[in-house]
């Protein structure tokens, strides 16, 4: 009898002692599932793109020193592809010291803020050396000793250690400053830009030329290196270390191997500022730089020119502006002044002529463009004959085209009706481009 409750409780014990490895199977195998349920959930979500931060700063109207023909348009080109690119742009052109230091300040802030962010400094205009040290130049430097490059010049090495202070995932500084030193007092074995000792992690940084050495200026719009640079950032799905190799060798070519710029890379990730190679996008043509909203300094003009329209007035002045409201276009805002009377028994003729039209812009390879557009406006006006006074007011109707060359030059051509006569108006003007 004994033996068969103990035979019972020996089996009890053993189913129990089963149920409970099951248990614990069935609690381990619950618990891996989870993890497991976890990681692909989280593996799905997709990661946040990171924010994009640029300084883009060009200094050419230098005070004290040699002027420079490029940079102001370096920097203009460079922040309207970075902002294509989709960064916020700080845009700084003819900089003094503070205005430089401040910008530095509040780009280490923005990047600071967020440790999943890209920083992209770009610096064009006079960069020089001294005792193993790179300062770029502001444009009311007046310097005569390396002390005072010291006190009155901004340290590369300085701002890079308060980029690397920021804390966040990547930053790029682009120099194209390598060029003869501008200063009488130094002696002429310091050209160009020094090799960077200090060189932050998660850094790429990157000369127009190699250490020593000078880069030109360039004959077009852009300095040599800058024009190949923006270029080859438009380029879809590159890793940006492959950007910068690009534009080596395609400075080199173009310089008959005189200007080799020089990279520092202290990054180890792979960056795409143009889409992945899965994800290609566009190349924006030359409407990302001139003419289109892509660029604020395409578009937001203020002008003058001086035209005959063949009749009454025969001698017309006209003040314009535009602004970009959309894309490939623009409004234009103006007034006309008309003089001189085609009526010969006139003895003077006055007309105030307000406008607006809205045309949609073409731009050419590199720079100016032809656009036509609709519009009209209202003329007050008067004849002055010796019997009486005869007022011209009245709605009018206009269609104009031009050309606009070098973002400077601009003849136009207007056909104005008041639907009872028409009127033609040939100008040719200055147009001045700035930014908002």
């Amino acid at each position: 009898m004994s033996f068969v409750i103990s035979t019972i409780k020996w089996s009890l014990f053993i189913k129990a002692v089963k149920r409970e490895v099951f248990m614990q199977k069935k609690k381990i195998f619950v618990s891996i599932f989870l993890i497991l349920l976890t990681n692909v959930l989280f593996a799905q979500q997709p990661q946040p793109a990171p924010q994009k931060f640029a300084l883009v700063i060009g200094n050419g109207a230098y005070a004290n020193i040699a002027r420079l023909n490029n940079p102001v348009n370096d920097a203009n080109d460079m922040a309207a592809t970075l902002r294509w690119l989709g960064f916020s742009v700080d845009l700084l052109t003819n900089a003094n010291l503070e205005q430089i230091e401040n910008a530095v300040k509040r780009f280490k802030n923005k990047l600071s803020a967020s440790k999943n962010c890209y920083g992209f400094l770009f610096f064009a205009g006079h960069g020089v050396q001294a005792q193993g040290e790179n300062y770029l130049i502001p444009v009311d430097a007046n310097i005569q000793n390396d002390t005072q490059l010291r006190l009155h010049a901004m340290s590369v090495q300085s701002m890079l250690e308060d980029l690397n202070n920021a804390g966040n995932a990547l930053n790029i500084v682009v120099l194209d400053a390598c060029r003869d030193n501008p200063f009488s007092y130094s002696r002429s074995s310091n050209r160009g830009l020094t090799v960077v000792n200090y060189q932050p992690a998660d850094s790429i940084i990157v000369f127009a030329t190699a250490a020593g050495a000078t880069a030109s200026d360039g004959s077009g719009r852009n300095g040599l290196f800058t024009g190949h640079l923006i270029n080859n950032l438009k380029k879809s799905g590159i890793e940006v270390r492959d950007v910068f190799r690009l534009t080596h060798s395609d400075v080199r070519a173009a310089s008959g191997d005189n200007q080799r710029p020089a990279l520092y890379d202290q990054y180890g990730g792979r960056v795409y500022l143009n889409g992945e190679p899965s994800q290609l996008q566009p190349v924006p043509g030359p409407a990302a730089q001139i003419g289109s909203k892509d660029s604020e300094a395409a578009l937001w003009t203020i002008g003058a020119s001086v035209g005959t329209s063949f009749a009454a007035p025969w001698v017309i002045g006209t003040i314009h502006g535009t602004i970009a409201p959309f894309k490939y276009s623009f409004m234009e805002l103006g007034a006309d002044y008309g003089m001189v009377s085609g009526n010969a028994d006139a003895e003077s003729y006055f007309s105030f002529y307000p406008f607006v039209h809205y045309a949609f812009f073409k731009p050419f390879k590199i720079s100016g463009g032809w656009y036509a557009g609709i519009g009209g406006g209202y003329m007050l006006g008067e004849y002055t004959f010796p019997e009486e006074k005869i007022p011209v007011n009245v709605f009018a109707f206009d269609a104009t085209a031009g050309v606009n060359i070098k973002n400077r030059f601009n003849i136009s051509y207007t056909m104005r009706t008041d639907f009872t006569s028409v009127n033609n108006k040939l100008a040719v003007g200055y147009t001045y481009r700035f930014n908002k």
